[in-house]
């Protein structure tokens, strides 16, 4: 990693060289032009980040560029800004990408032979921010495009706008993906179909989305707390979670999913139920499985049963399968627990007559059909 310390540091990863020499040698197949292509792409890169974070730094903004694999990435945070100025500090990157290419294009003219490496030069970067410059204002996240058509939709209608961008950035990549694999354009069609992908899912996990989760306090305060976890300084955490948590809406539901695990490694099981439960449709992976684990210990078997299913796929273990079992014997549920009953006894290493005689599976000692799975174990 190369840091570049200053009024607006940067940092170059690793990647971003990897990436750029792999387009230059795409554009060139030598080396000569691959260099020439990594320093086309380097500049412009940077000037187009610089165009958001000069921006933002007039608005009195702190400013960071990153370039990263796929190109750059302008973060800054100060005094909260109205959407206008969100608005400019977005369009400002393309619009320094397209200065360039006007650089170029009158430079172009008087650049020499057409062989020379100079005209080569100018060529190259007159193409690059040319084409870059457009696609990247195709209104789809995460461009800048995409970026420009959330604050607007946001400014206008607030939270439903902000979802409806969401919505319109994954349909647009969705075409945008189908256009480019339609003309054998592989590559791009498969950043296109990722874009759809990642839009879809950003719009599905917004309908708990609240005014609240676009509050910069919010935000702020979400973001302090996972730095202070990140430090392990666990209860100054818990402090700012539990005030985000107050607030409802999206960030919420991850501040109680981060107090839920907590409580639960200091043996507080039934507030971290009392937790997650509320919120069970919007939780993570790893809440989910803790919260099957809570359910059962509640005897909420009824929901332990109706988790079973998703609970083992993330977590396949004896565990779960013997939790899911135990649950569908108190339903009195003969097939069902039989079924988990034997998925369990496949990890090997399971005293059966001990666990048959749990009080959950005499319950079904006589039921026809957790006798048959019995039988094919025994």
């Amino acid at each position: 990693m190369i840091e570049i310390p200053g009024r607006i540091p940067i940092a170059i990863h690793p990647l971003f060289w990897v990436f750029a020499s792999f387009i230059g040698w795409i554009n060139s197949q030598n080396l000569i032009g691959t260099v020439i292509w990594l320093g086309i792409i380097l500049v412009s890169v940077l000037l187009h980040e610089f165009g958001h974070a000069l921006t933002a730094v007039l608005f009195k903004q702190k400013a960071r560029i990153q370039l990263i694999a796929l190109g750059g990435v302008t973060t800054y945070d100060g005094p909260k800004l109205s959407f206008w100025k969100q608005f400019l500090i977005t369009l400002n990157g393309p619009l320094f990408g397209f200065f360039l290419f006007l650089i170029a294009a009158s430079l172009l003219p008087v650049a020499g032979p057409k062989n020379s490496i100079f005209f080569l030069i100018v060529r190259w970067t007159l193409i690059a921010n040319l084409f870059w410059t457009i696609v990247n204002l195709i209104p789809v996240l995460p461009l800048d495009g995409g970026q420009l058509l959330r604050i607007v939709l946001e400014g206008a209608f607030g939270v439903k706008g902000f979802k409806a961008s969401l919505f319109a950035s994954g349909l647009i990549a969705a075409l945008m993906a189908l256009y480019f694999f339609m003309i054998q354009q592989l590559l791009i069609g498969a950043f296109f179909f990722l874009f759809a992908f990642q839009g879809f899912d950003m719009w599905r996990k917004s309908r708990f989305a609240t005014r609240t989760d676009r509050e910069e306090e919010n935000k702020q305060l979400m973001m302090q707390a996972e730095i202070l976890l990140q430090q392990e300084r666990i209860e100054e955490a818990k402090v700012l979670l539990k005030q985000v948590q107050e607030k409802g809406g999206m960030l919420a539901v991850n501040a109680a999913q981060y107090l839920a695990i907590f409580a639960a490694k200091e043996g507080k099981r039934q507030e971290a139920y009392d937790l997650l439960l509320p919120i069970k449709d919007q939780i993570t992976d790893d809440s989910l499985v803790l919260l099957h684990e809570l359910a059962a210990e509640h005897k909420n078997y009824a929901f332990v049963c109706q988790m079973a299913k998703e609970a083992f796929q993330i977590s396949q273990t004896q565990q779960t399968a013997l939790r899911n079992a135990r649950a569908f014997a108190y339903q009195k549920k003969g097939k069902p627990a039989g079924g988990w009953l034997q998925t369990a006894w496949q990890f090997g290493g399971l005293n059966l007559t001990a666990v048959l005689q749990e009080e959950s599976f005499m319950m079904l000692r006589f039921d026809p059909d957790f006798r048959s799975f019995v039988e094919k174990l025994q």
